[in-house]
């Protein structure tokens, strides 16, 4: 059967041959040889055009249910709204390595654009990566047909009407943007990687932060935002109640995250101070390795047994590894050869300048950077000196995070502090004044709540980085120092969501009869019966105050999971959020008529004694096997049974002498040697009612946590707006 031209792997094919091509031509330019730079740019585009148009196709494939695809049909169905199917194009890993190569093309693109000095080394950096991911996607293609993935299943030409359908995890519309955003802030760390490269390579080690840092600041703001995101979206999906598990998916962008975070204070002083010129090219060094380590980590399978999110081992892993080591080891070898070469001015000042305590803060999240990635890695770690690889616990970070939080609030509030040029007497006036209402308000915002000294030194030192900044934005309303300033507010503000979330945290777990009402954590809440359908679902009804409100959350065996997928209702209020989260429903009629035994055991079901006693196999040469549990049921020896035709089971019930029940064999599972038995209900068996079992918690002052995002956020946009105007 002809089944035409494969286009999708076709325009991914011409544009690593374009792209390896414009490399070779452009690092002849980067070497001296003008006369190849408009072939390398007209390349480079013609390779832009096979990548926009490879990303377009795969999305005009799930608009429009081809099923012809693997990657379309692992993961949409006839069912999901147009938007999802949209987000499904970066719903799995071939899709996301996509986006993330459609948007380091784009920044390439705008590097090109703007013709800078050193425009065709850092094009060479992005095409070299462009290159590497362009590999990952020939070997692991989002086009490979169904009938090559499963020949067994498919012939050449023919597949399946509908999809499998999307992880009802990801079924969300933080799916929307979550995704994009981060993997904006992944492509465009390249850019100041390759700014950096450029320095060491023409040895110009002073100028190459002016243009490196708005994209630096691109970065870094949306990889935080998708981080934020992230964690909202844990919160109101997953039903644990948090945003933050120290997931390694989570930490692999958490890690460069920090590592950007110390760059952009170790680029504030070398423009001031002409400092720390090798420490901020180690450093934009280490933020690009650092997102291609994470990456490797999380996608090449190695820590699948240690994460809820990591991918499944697959053929990429080695290919990872590799373009990892082309990175890591080429731009160490170029660091370590130009390191003489690299000169800065010296920083002198006392101990609590506000230059020092810059200093102090980029070792301090450096550090912290590094015991999260060695917490990350521990898998690995482990698997060189023991048989089985161990991997961390949340205690193991928590227990770093709480001296590391505490000096990086210390020297946010010192450096600000320190900054402040106003007269001595009134500078310790105001210091004075400050401490004594942020230990007034650390200590009533705890008082009654929580007896923990981590909570309480958190919540002054927070309170003293709000005021101080606010009072100093206040009196200055220097535009220079906002950025800053916001930033620190939103940190302050961040933390206080974090403790009073945390450390004020009640929450009470109980078993729910079917319309009987309850008293949970100052809510009443009733189950009022199980919902069936395609999709299933827990109806409740919640009293808070005089509000009561009728509620349906999610409870379905979902096949691509191969779980339970379960989502909780969230009460907002001021005060707090009640986080309501069912755990396990128990089916009255299934407790009173079902049952699992294994060999050799005995139970008692409405009145019925029963015995496993073994299995039993008939007419294995048929095709169709029978087997069969050999009960002893009030005495008599029954056999109910499973055939297994080729079209579906046919179960051989048996009915119980001497009543109006019968046996049915339902489920095996020979490994263990256990049965999963249904008998029916009589005339007198008594059914009891439905129970879900439900977690309900009080979540204190938890919209402080996204507030504080938000400021964050909204600091660092204002400071990479500020960058831009100034660099045009």
């Amino acid at each position: 059967m002809n089944i035409g031209i494969n286009w999708g792997n076709t325009f991914i094919l011409v544009s690593f041959l374009f792209s390896l091509v414009a490399l070779a031509f452009a690092i002849a330019t980067a070497s001296g040889r003008e006369t190849f730079i408009i072939p390398s740019r007209i390349l480079y585009l013609l390779a832009s055009l096979g990548i926009f148009a490879s990303i377009l196709i795969l999305l005009y494939y799930f608009i429009t249910f081809d099923y012809r695809f693997v990657y379309v049909y692992g993961n949409s169905s006839r069912d999901l709204p147009l938007i999802y199917r949209i987000a499904a194009v970066w719903a799995g890993k071939e899709g996301s390595f996509l986006l993330w190569l459609f948007f380091l093309n784009a920044f390439g693109i705008i590097i090109i654009h703007r013709n800078e000095k050193t425009a065709s080394i850092v094009t060479s950096v992005i095409l070299l990566a462009q290159i590497c991911i362009l590999v990952i996607l020939i070997v692991e293609s989002p086009f490979l047909h169904i009938w090559e993935k499963y020949p067994d299943s498919f012939s050449p030409g023919l597949f399946p009407g509908d999809g499998a359908g999307m992880n009802p995890l990801l079924r969300d519309p933080w799916m929307v943007v979550h995704p994009p955003v981060l993997f904006l802030g992944y492509a465009s760390s390249a850019v100041p990687f390759g700014h950096a490269i450029a320095a060491l390579v023409k040895k110009e080690y002073r100028e190459w932060i002016k243009a490196a840092y708005p994209w630096l600041l691109f970065s870094m703001v949306s990889l935080g935002i998708g981080i934020f995101l992230g964690g909202y979206w844990a919160y109101t999906v997953l039903g644990w109640g948090g945003y933050w598990g120290w997931d390694p998916v989570e930490n692999s962008s958490l890690i460069p995250w920090v590592a950007a975070l110390a760059l952009v204070h170790g680029f504030l002083i070398q423009r001031r101070h002409a400092a720390l010129v090798r420490t901020n090219l180690f450093l934009a060094i280490i933020y690009f390795i650092s997102i291609l380590y994470s990456t490797w980590l999380t996608r090449s399978g190695v820590l699948s047994n240690f994460s809820v999110h990591s991918f499944a081992a697959s053929d990429v892993a080695a290919f990872l590894f590799a373009f990892l080591m082309v990175f890591a080891i080429g731009s160490a070898a170029l660091f370590i050869m130009r390191y003489r070469t690299i000169a800065g001015a010296t920083l002198h000042g006392p101990i609590l300048d506000p230059k020092t305590l810059t200093v102090y803060g980029i070792i301090v999240l450096a550090f912290y950077a590094l015991i999260i990635a060695t917490g990350t890695s521990m898998p690995l770690i482990t698997r060189i000196f023991m048989q089985r690889p161990a991997n961390v616990t949340e205690a193991f970070y928590n227990n770093f995070s709480k001296p590391f939080g505490m000096l990086m609030l210390t020297l946010m509030f010192l450096s600000t502090t320190m900054s402040i040029t106003r007269r001595k007497e009134l500078l310790a006036k105001e210091s004075i004044g400050a401490a004594i209402a942020s230990i007034f308000l650390g200590v009533l915002i705890n008082a009654g709540f929580t007896r923990s000294p981590f909570a309480y030194i958190f919540s002054i030192l927070s309170f003293f980085l709000i005021v101080r900044a606010g009072v100093d934005l206040w009196k200055t309303k220097l535009r220079a120092s906002l950025p800053s300033r916001i930033t620190h507010i939103g940190v302050g503000v961040l933390v206080l969501g974090i403790i009073t979330s945390n450390f004020h945290a009640t929450a009470a777990q109980k078993k729910l009869i079917q319309d009987r009402e309850y008293d949970i954590e100052s809510i009443r809440i009733t189950f009022k019966g199980f919902k069936e359908g395609r999709k299933s679902s827990m109806r409740f009804a919640v009293r808070d105050g005089s509000t009561t409100s009728l509620v349906e959350t999610p409870y379905y065996f979902d096949e691509k999971m191969e779980s339970i997928y379960k989502e909780p209702y969230i009460i907002a209020g001021f005060m707090h959020d009640t986080y309501i989260a069912p755990e396990q429903y128990e089916s009255g009629r299934d407790t009173a008529t079902t049952m699992l035994l294994e060999k050799g055991e005995e139970k008692v079901i409405g009145g019925i004694r029963i015995r496993f006693m073994g299995f039993r196999t008939e007419h294995m040469t048929s095709g169709e096997p029978s087997t069969y549990a050999d009960l002893m049921v009030n005495g008599m020896a029954l056999s109910p049974g499973i055939k297994f035709s080729r079209k579906s089971p046919l179960f051989l019930d048996t009915i119980i002498p001497g009543t109006d029940r019968s046996v049915s064999l339902r489920e095996i599972d020979a490994t263990s040697k256990r049965i999963f038995l249904n008998i029916t209900p009589g005339k007198n068996t008594i059914i009891p009612p439905d129970t879900v079992l439900v977690t309900v918690t009080k979540k204190r002052l938890i919209w402080l946590v996204w507030l504080g995002t938000i400021i964050i956020a909204c600091g660092g946009i204002y400071a990479l707006g500020r960058s831009i105007r100034k660099k045009e």
